[in-house]
């Protein structure tokens, strides 16, 4: 079975975007013999707050290790679009990405196998008969890129050799904050869950209720926190959407206190 194409955006939904996304893997697989499978294409989330970089990089360090050896990860989140920041393509964990280089991929730097290139542009046109657009990269370099290493084609084929600091630099401080609004109102966080029972854990310097195994365990009407399925804490309030209620927000302060 061929490793899928995965893909993170901040375009949402209700545009074209995402569509003329697809429609470029979709242009070059044309360009391969018939007998090769194409690789089935996966939205990880196309609802990363716009320009969030922080945001798009704890997504990607979260779920890419789920995902088979293999998998080509295409992350647009890219507030410098047309900047002299780089378009780059790694490979790193047995897993290739194709992303701008503001520290959307900052985590894999320190990877042993870490491979990378900085995008050709000229590989772009001559792929689709067109100088890339200088406002949708996404489109035009980097899923264009992303389909030919999907079917196989080596790194240097789409760009030239780079260093690591070319991935950028970290887009977010030390775990200590809520990084996600999920559509269920709760506030994800990148602080690991603590295992010692007494343990506190604050929300905005607030001390929150927990944790508890399930919602259905949960106090009706009260916040509190939980073990997350990546294993960090989150906050909800059961049966209600904890963000509008209380005002959580992206960015809020979490912390754990060990008595």
């Amino acid at each position: 079975m061929t490793a899928p194409v995965v893909l993170l955006t901040d375009f949402g939904l209700d545009d074209v975007y995402v569509g003329e996304l697809k429609a470029a893997l979709l242009a070059q697989w044309e360009r391969w013999p018939r007998e090769r499978g194409r690789p089935a294409v996966v939205d990880l989330s196309h609802g990363v707050p716009a320009g969030d970089v922080a945001a798009g990089a704890w997504l990607l360090e979260r779920a890419a290790p789920r995902f088979p050896a293999g998998s080509v990860f295409v992350a647009v989140v890219d507030p410098g679009v047309g900047t002299a920041r780089p378009a780059v393509a790694v490979r790193a964990h047995g897993r290739i990405s194709v992303a701008p280089g503001n520290g959307l991929l900052a985590h894999l730097a320190d990877a042993p196998d870490l491979e990378a290139v900085t995008l050709d542009p000229g590989f772009a046109a001559r792929a689709t008969g067109a100088a890339p657009s200088a406002t949708f990269h996404g489109r035009d370099l980097f899923a264009v890129a992303a389909a030919h290493l999907a079917m196989g084609a080596p790194l240097r084929l789409v760009g030239e050799p780079a260093r690591a600091d070319v991935l950028g630099a970290p887009p977010r401080p030390a775990p200590g904050r809520v990084v996600w609004i999920d559509r269920f109102g709760n506030a994800v966080s990148d602080v690991p869950a603590p295992t010692q029972p007494t343990a506190r854990v604050l929300l905005d310097g607030r001390p929150v209720a927990g944790p508890y195994r399930t919602f259905g365990e949960a106090p009706a009407d009260v916040p509190f926190w939980y073990a997350g399925s990546g294993g960090c804490v989150e906050f909800a309030v059961r049966d209600a959407h904890g963000a509008e209620r209380h005002g959580w927000r992206s960015g809020l302060a979490v912390a754990v206190e060990i008595p």
